[in-house]
């Protein structure tokens, strides 16, 4: 990695310890089948939240938790060297996880509690208590794309998002192994620290204006729920030139950031994976909306029926197409 965690933190003065922090206790919580759900680490001693917000340093907060599951991530990946294979269960149908997730998700919390992040870490692996501060969440997905991950696929990425209450503030996304790093604050641009831009503010545009030429990103989480959807709901497919599907979100949600995929549609998913991309893209003007054009309710942690991201004229066809024309212009991210 170009960057260390030390680096990124220094850069904005955030007060870290000298020694890394220590894992946080871990509590197993199990479903009503018994089986493993998610950890819940131990809560910390309350902090005041009284204090107005430093976004700045929320960012970097962010950016450094993101730049310590990478180096983690890197270490394991695609390294047939590698004397310790990834050790893979499935938590739920179709939802598999590794090693390298939970040491990625271990990752992110020890770098958010050693930059004095307040607030909850809400990830896909587990739930961390860092303040009492209950309007301020961290989404975290800390390996967004295990599969394209174990299989040695470039198709995956990690998420960290800040959201108070119903608003996202802050975000970083990565694709570590491709160099790629875009981050964001509210009102305060894009940055991206990838292989070409090295922490340059950032702007992008839309690869194509009709729909009809475009290739658009499509995520289905399941078998279950391809079958469902291949039987009712994908009637605006063939308006469309070409469908990829990457088995993550913050894949293509780079993509669409960097300017290479006009827009993606999100079935089932949940804000942990999708919160860091969408904050990202909003500050570039690209719209994230329901299948109707509608706002996007971020308050929520359950899963989100359906999401629509795209750059506003191909967003507008596609809403239009899957609407049948009753589309709730304008639109808002």
């Amino acid at each position: 990695m170009a960057e260390n965690v030390a680096q990124v933190i220094s850069k904005v003065k955030l007060l870290v310890p000298a020694t890394t922090p220590t894992a946080l206790p871990v509590k197993t919580v199990a479903d009503n089948t018994g089986r493993k759900q998610y950890s819940k680490r131990v809560p910390l001693p309350a902090q005041p939240h009284n204090k107005k917000l430093d976004l700045q340093q929320m960012l970097a907060a962010a950016a450094a938790a993101t730049v310590a599951a990478s180096e983690v991530l890197m270490s394991r990946f695609r390294r047939p060297d590698n004397a310790k294979p990834l050790n893979a269960y499935y938590k739920s149908p179709n939802a598999l996880v590794t090693d390298a997730d939970l040491a990625s998700d271990r990752a992110i919390s020890e770098a958010l509690s050693a930059a004095k992040a307040p607030g909850r870490i809400l990830s896909e692996e587990s739930e961390t208590i860092l303040t009492d501060d209950k309007s301020l969440t961290w989404l975290v997905d800390p390996l967004c794309g295990t599969v394209p991950y174990s299989t040695g696929m470039d198709h995956w990425g990690v998420n960290v998002a800040l959201r108070r209450d119903g608003d996202l503030l802050a975000a970083s996304l990565r694709l570590p192994s491709l160099g790629i790093g875009l981050s964001a604050s509210r009102g305060g641009g894009v940055i991206n620290k990838g292989v070409i831009n090295k922490g340059e503010p950032f702007t992008s545009s839309s690869p194509r204006e009709k729909l009809s030429e475009s290739t658009v990103g499509l995520e289905i989480d399941g078998p279950d729920e391809w079958r469902q959807k291949l039987a009712s709901g994908l009637e605006w497919i063939p308006q469309v030139s070409q469908i990829n599907t990457f088995a993550s979100s913050a894949y293509p949600m780079a993509l669409l950031c960097l300017g290479r995929l006009p827009a993606a549609v999100f079935y089932g998913i949940e804000p942990v994976h999708l919160a860091a991309g969408a904050m990202i893209a909003s500050e570039l003007g690209i719209l994230v909306t329901d299948d109707t054009g509608g706002a996007i309710d971020w308050s929520r942690d359950d899963e989100l029926a359906v999401v629509v991201v795209g750059w506003p004229g191909i967003h507008k066809q596609l809403i239009e197409t899957m609407s049948g024309g009753n589309a709730a212009f304008p639109a808002t991210s």
